[in-house]
């Protein structure tokens, strides 16, 4: 192992790399393939820093399906308006007299033996077209409650008057804090502001543009002469969720999709290389093996390549990760187990060829055992053939992991683009005609596999003298 490793390896082994740069460097379409695997790199090592999401705990963004952003600037989506947070500023419309603070935080004191009401009121100028979906929430505290119980109740008046009930708190006399998330998307919530299920509710509330009102009731009922109860208002806003959003825009639970594209580029780089680096290496140890040992060994080895080169791959992949269960290890495992065999076969013939040479029978003269010989003058000439295939089996690795991931047999823990197009397929991302969902995905596997074929085809030019001269 030192000669391996001494100063003149090293010497030879920089020569090779650089003379291999300088023909490599003529071939356009290698370049160009390597050139769109370094934007694919970056993508990858840069994607925390590219987008400020979670890939796999991403909150809603914007309403489901939203569109990018970008398609603002076509005339027909030019009132299209991403997602809004109004914050509220309430303004004491009665009862002032209990408040002690005001403003996005309201402190409420009742101290007193008669039932008293404190009314609150916030107005928006909402000039934007109406959105899909909206959510309302704030945090009331209860605290100090003695022999009194207490009630909050939200409106809401729209420009033309038209009233809605969005919440009621029940009657209470205990301590207590909660967060109310006022969902335009709960079925609850529509129900109970007296819609039907299948009606828009953002789009049926928020028609007109104008001056929206929401007021928040605080009701107070003593049940004795030392009756005192202090509440809590905070937090409280409007959120509106945009039509559009982001780069990619969103999917059916108005995640961002570009985020999902770019930690895909992640996960797909590393099964796709995975997977050929491991293949690659059952392929050179089996028909190194194979071609120098001979004998049952070779015969062995290559019943097993005629074997497994019949079997149907996708559907005993999806057999295998059914059994085994949806996990990326496994699936890189399998997908490398069985893309081997072609490359063996041609490892063979080259050790054929080979191990007849002169300087292999000088080497067995001098003594050498027949694992130095594989490791020390077969491998390192087989190597550039090996590179080049190990490259070419990366696009491969990724279209199958895509497959299996659109077929439902991907792993859910992880983000890739198979997943993305699965979800796209399964949630109504076809149906709804989310182009921005379905094509990016597809585009970038498509993008990968060529920089990996560009790369390959460019190698293979180089290690293989008869399609250099051919060309």
């Amino acid at each position: 192992m030192a000669s391996l490793f001494s100063k003149n390896a090293r010497i030879v082994l920089v020569r090779r790399i650089k003379g291999f740069w300088e023909e490599f460097r003529t071939k356009k379409v290698g370049l160009f393939g390597l050139g769109l695997l370094l934007v694919y790199v970056f993508f990858a090592l840069t994607a925390q820093w590219l987008t400020p999401y979670d890939p796999m705990s991403q909150p809603r963004l914007a309403q489901s399906y939203a569109m990018p952003e970008w398609v603002t600037l076509f005339p027909q989506y030019r009132d299209y308006v991403k997602t809004r947070e109004w914050p509220f500023n309430w303004e004491i419309q009665s009862g002032d007299k209990f408040v002690t603070g005001w403003g996005s935080t309201v402190n409420i004191a009742f101290n007193t033996a008669t039932p008293a009401e404190v009314k609150l009121v916030n107005k928006v100028d909402f000039q934007q077209i109406a959105p899909n979906e909206f959510f309302s929430k704030f945090r009331y505290e209860a605290a100090n409650i003695q022999n009194a119980e207490y009630s909050l109740t939200l409106e809401f008046i729209t420009p033309n008057g038209t009233r809605y009930r969005f919440w009621t708190s029940p009657t209470s006399s205990e301590d207590e804090a909660e967060d109310v998330n006022l969902d335009s998307k709960n079925p609850i919530f529509i129900l109970g502001l007296g819609f039907p299920l299948q009606r828009n509710v953002g789009r049926a509330i928020f028609d007109l543009k104008g001056e929206y009102t929401f007021g928040m009731m605080v009701q107070y009922r003593p049940l004795s002469s030392s009756a005192h109860s202090e509440v809590v208002i905070k937090e409280a806003k409007l959120v509106t969720m945009g039509q559009v959003h982001g780069i990619l825009g969103t999917d059916y639970l108005a995640k961002d999709i570009f985020t999902g594209l770019i930690y895909g580029a992640r996960m797909s780089l590393t099964i796709g290389l995975l997977a050929a680096i491991v293949g690659t290496s059952i392929g050179i140890f089996v028909g190194v093996a194979s071609g120098y040992l001979g004998g049952y060994v070779d015969e062995i080895a290559m019943r097993i390549v005629d074997i497994l080169i019949c079997l149907p791959l996708l559907p005993l992949l999806l057999a295998l990760v059914y059994l085994y269960g949806r996990n990326v290890f496994y699936i890189v495992v399998f997908i490398a187990v069985f893309g081997w065999q072609g490359l063996a076969r041609i490892i063979r013939a080259q050790t054929l060829s080979i191990r007849e040479a002169a300087y292999i029978d000088t080497a067995r003269a001098s003594g050498a055992g027949g694992f130095y010989i594989m490791l020390r003058h077969i491998v390192p000439n087989i190597i550039p053939v090996a590179f080049a295939s190990m490259v070419l089996a990366v696009p491969g690795a990724i279209l199958f992991e895509a497959a299996l991931s659109f077929l439902g047999f991907g792993d859910p823990s992880v983000p890739t683009w198979g997943m993305m197009l699965q979800h796209a397929f399964s949630f109504g991302g076809f149906t709804h005609l989310a182009w921005w969902w379905i094509i990016p995905p597809g585009l970038a596997i498509i993008g990968l596999c060529l920089a990996f074929v560009f790369i390959g085809y460019a190698f293979d030019e180089i290690v293989n003298p008869r399609l250099r001269r051919r060309r």
